[in-house]
């Protein structure tokens, strides 16, 4: 397999839920965004994620958008796609003929979905609108009424938008009721910073659990006793570790047993992780994030044989908790008992965990020139992403 880094952008849909996730690749090479080098970014999605990472690594369950190849609207070569699997992105810098319309036609009937990117700048793009089954517009740079009187236009033209670079979920609410259909962005990476209101009570008693989890004057009947004293906790601990994603070799059925199980280290790791899912007034897909910057962290430290694990997934897990929160991160850790290393590589980036957390955001936002870790070549960086992804979804399904 050739040198390369895959990524994924969620794609969600009005109740924030992943509708799909489109595909991203970039490999040694000094990619531009030239006609040519988009032909061989998809290339290597195609050939990479569909046959030898296995697009289901990738994806899971949702549907996947690929930027599609020119060559591919000017050929009669076959796509090596399933069409359930996969929207095809038709890229604004094609021109649009007899050949392309045709190729297009050819694709919807053989059961492919189309989306036409970028609309408003590339309107070249109109005699395939009647094939495409999403038209997606960027955002970036338009004031609000001009994105309102866009989005009224072209609702009527075509019933199904995606709206692309939706960079705060203001832009996110103020489209959603406009009657957008689908969001794409960083958009939920992204912190909702809400100033001069009291953390909820939910949250206040969450940042004061994870306080009583990490001081490492907490004595271990204390940390039992915390957990158990959280019913909804409590039942998420136990559920996940009877599941079949710890396969444990009898019934788990009390916290005290867990630690002897566990250990102390891992069951606060859990507990502070499934009291993080607990906050249900968050999209899914945040928790999400959290649980894979906290595993991909994890993995890269593994793979460059660094140690102690659990510091670099709690350097990955504290750092979506301005997410979670709604809150500055310098606010929400400061208080917290970690030690300073793990502080300063939460807030600073600073040393080896901190480098893994900057690895692993660069991952999630596509940022090419930024992902790099310790020694680790671009599969190796690639393979604990998407580890840290099927992990994540492991642990969802079982919550």
């Amino acid at each position: 397999m050739s040198e390369f880094h895959v990524g994924r952008q969620p794609i969600y849909n009005r109740e924030l839920d992943v509708f799909a996730y489109e595909l991203m690749s970039h490999g040694n090479e000094d990619v531009t965004t030239s006609a040519a080098a988009t032909d061989k970014t998809t290339s290597q999605v195609i050939i990479n994620a569909f046959m030898e990472i296995g697009i289901d690594n990738i994806v899971g369950k949702h549907t996947a958008f690929i930027k599609l190849a020119e060559r591919f609207l000017t050929s009669d070569m076959q796509l090596p796609l399933p069409p359930g699997k996969v929207i095809l992105k038709i890229p604004g810098y094609i021109q649009v003929n007899a050949t392309v319309t045709d190729a297009a036609a050819r694709l919807t009937r053989a059961g492919f979905k189309l989306a036409l990117d970028d609309y408003l700048t590339h309107k070249h793009l109109q005699p395939l609108a009647i094939m495409a089954s999403i038209i997606d517009i960027n955002i970036e740079g338009l004031d609000k009424p001009a994105l309102a009187a866009h989005i009224k236009i072209l609702k009527k033209l075509h019933p199904t938008l995606l709206v692309d670079y939706v960079k705060t979920y203001a832009e996110y609410e103020f489209c959603r009721d406009l009657g957008v259909d689908y969001f794409q962005g960083y958009f939920l990476s992204r912190p909702r910073i809400i100033s001069g209101e009291a953390l909820a009570t939910n949250k206040m008693s969450v940042m004061n659990l994870l306080a009583t989890l990490h001081n490492p004057d907490t004595e271990t009947d204390a940390i039992e006793q915390a957990i158990s004293h959280d019913v909804s906790l409590s039942y998420k601990i136990l559920k996940l570790i009877n599941s079949a994603f710890f396969n444990a070799p009898k019934k788990i059925d009390s916290i005290k047993h867990a630690v002897m199980m566990l250990g102390r280290k891992q069951l606060t790791t859990w507990a502070s992780m499934m009291a993080l899912t607990g906050m249900n007034d968050k999209p899914r897909e945040q928790v999400r994030i959290a649980m894979i910057r906290a595993k991909s962290c994890e993995f890269l430290a593994q793979k460059a044989g660094l140690k102690p694990l659990d510091s670099f997934f709690t350097v990955g897990m504290f750092s979506a908790l301005d997410l979670l929160m709604d809150r500055s991160l310098e606010e929400l850790i400061s208080p917290l008992p970690l030690a300073d290393n793990l502080k300063l590589a939460i807030l600073n980036r600073a040393g080896e965990p901190g480098a893994a957390l900057n690895c692993t955001l660069a991952q999630e936002t596509g940022d090419w020139l930024n992902i790099r870790f310790a020694k680790l070549t671009p599969n190796e960086l690639t393979a604990a992403n998407i580890e840290a992804m099927q992990w994540a979804e492991e642990v969802i399904n079982c919550i």
